[in-house]
């Protein structure tokens, strides 16, 4: 079964954003929750995306103290399949400590490993979304006003932000291409 087909038998749609048309491409938009203004478009978005809205849907502050970071989880969790990627998205209206965006991206790895878990104990797919690639991203400064947009890369191993404390960086953007995020 296509990583696609088990997505759409796995996941509850109130747990998905839709992706909009956009010229000859899709984009979707990304809201920061109980936030005002607070966005990003992330255009030519691949059609057969899926855009998981984390930080509404997966709640685990009824199960976990929280008092070791183990109840944050990153917002957006976006899986492609024809381009092999999963982006761990955590957004912020305006800035925040390294440390505690690496603890929120971690959270949402966390989700991602238990969807993994999920699909081979109940789908019977045993190399589910095993060979893509991860990357790790924070979108600082999403407050909507006009600023001057840095983007910040670290390499390790070769691979740019690949896990939770090597992540992608990018301020005071509204708008950005999915190739920007995933390569």
């Amino acid at each position: 079964m296509s990583n696609t087909l088990v997505l759409t038998k796995m996941l509850h749609s109130c747990s998905l954003i839709k992706l909009e048309d956009n010229y000859n491409g899709k984009k979707v938009k990304l809201v920061e929750n109980k936030t005002t203004n607070s966005f990003i478009e992330i255009h030519c978005v691949p059609p057969d995306t899926f855009v998981l809205d984390l930080d509404s849907a997966f709640n685990t502050e009824k199960l976990f103290n929280g008092k070791s970071g183990e109840c944050k989880r990153a917002d957006y969790i976006l899986i492609s399949e024809s381009a092999k990627r999963i982006l761990f998205i955590e957004m912020k209206r305006s800035s925040s400590q390294a440390n505690d965006i690496a603890l929120q991206l971690r959270g949402a790895l966390c989700a991602f490993e238990y969807f993994q878990i999920v699909a081979r104990e109940f789908f019977q797919e045993n190399h589910f979304l095993n060979h893509y690639q991860k990357r790790f991203i924070a979108i600082l400064h999403t407050h909507g006003r006009k600023s001057q947009t840095a983007v910040s890369r670290s390499i390790e191993n070769g691979i740019q932000h690949s896990n939770p404390d090597n992540f992608l960086k990018i301020s005071g953007r509204q708008f950005i291409q999915f190739r920007q995020l995933s390569n």
